[in-house]
């Protein structure tokens, strides 16, 4: 598994990165283009999904805890796409 997590800077979600990477991606997940559209598969915001947050604990992290996360991962991204951008325990 290789991912490749994008801050929301103009030149990361730029109509032009975002087709080079959808089509040389074929697992790429779509942001939204702009803060009106809704067009998007990844939520604009969700700390759940951010996985940056364990950027300064790595070390820390043991193998068994990191395969937790990775194997989580679908369920919470489907979480999130089910409830369309609302909140969810």
């Amino acid at each position: 598994m290789f991912g490749r997590e994008q801050d929301k800077t103009p030149g990361h979600k730029a109509i032009e990165t975002q087709n080079f990477i959808r089509a040389n991606c074929p697992d790429f997940i779509l942001v939204d283009t702009h803060w009106r559209n809704n067009d998007g598969e990844w939520p604009p915001n969700s700390p759940d999904l951010n996985s940056l947050d364990y950027s300064k604990a790595w070390n820390e992290i043991t193998l068994e805890t990191l395969i937790k996360i990775v194997d989580n991962f679908p369920k919470r991204l489907k979480a999130c796409t089910d409830e369309k951008g609302g909140h969810f325990e």
